[in-house]
C-alpha cells in the first residue's frame, strides 16, 4: 500500500469512526483525554496499516484505543502519592497565600475559558496575546470569550 493510498483509507476511518472511538474513550478518560486518545489511536493506526492487512477495521481501531487507554491508565496510578508531610512547607505554601480563583473554582465554565476570561479582563492582556499563549487565533479566542460571557451571563441572570 502506497502512502496516498494509506492515506485515503485512514481519512475514510477517521470519518467513520473517530466519534466513535471519542465516546468509547469518554467513559473511562476526561474530555481533553479522549481526544488525545483517538489522535493516538489514529497515529497508531497509520504506522500499523502499512505493515498489514486489516479486516475489520471498527474492531481493530477500538482494541488500539483500549489500549492506548489502559496505558495511560496505568500511568496515571504509577504515580507514586507523596504525603504533605514529607513535604517542605514552601512546597505548598502559607496561609497568606493569595486564592487563586482558577485553581479554587470548578464550575459551568471551562478552566480554560476561565483562564482566557481572567488574562483577559483581570491582566488585561489583548486576544492577540491571548491567542498567542494558547497557540490558536485571536478570532477563536473572542469566540471562547464571548461564549463564556454568554454563559455566565445567563447564569447570574437565573
Amino acid at each position: 500500500m502506497d502512502s496516498q493510498e494509506r492515506a485515503a483509507l485512514m481519512e475514510q476511518w477517521y470519518r467513520q469512526y473517530a466519534a466513535l472511538l471519542f465516546h468509547y474513550a469518554r467513559q473511562f478518560v476526561d474530555y481533553h483525554s479522549a481526544e488525545e486518545v483517538v489522535q493516538e489511536t489514529f497515529r497508531v493506526a497509520w504506522e500499523a496499516a502499512g505493515r498489514q492487512e486489516v479486516a475489520h477495521p471498527k474492531t481493530w481501531l477500538r482494541k488500539i484505543a483500549e489500549n492506548i487507554i489502559r496505558n495511560r491508565l496505568r500511568r496515571r496510578d504509577r504515580r507514586p502519592l507523596v504525603s504533605a508531610d514529607q513535604l517542605p512547607e514552601d512546597t505548598l505554601g502559607y496561609s497568606e497565600d493569595p486564592v487563586d480563583v482558577e485553581l479554587e473554582y470548578g464550575g459551568p465554565v471551562s478552566r480554560q475559558d476561565l483562564h482566557l476570561l481572567k488574562r483577559l479582563a483581570v491582566d488585561g492582556c489583548t486576544y492577540a496575546e491571548a491567542a498567542r499563549e494558547l497557540g490558536t487565533t485571536a478570532e477563536a479566542c473572542r469566540k471562547r470569550a464571548a461564549r463564556a460571557k454568554q454563559l455566565l451571563r445567563k447564569l447570574l441572570e437565573e
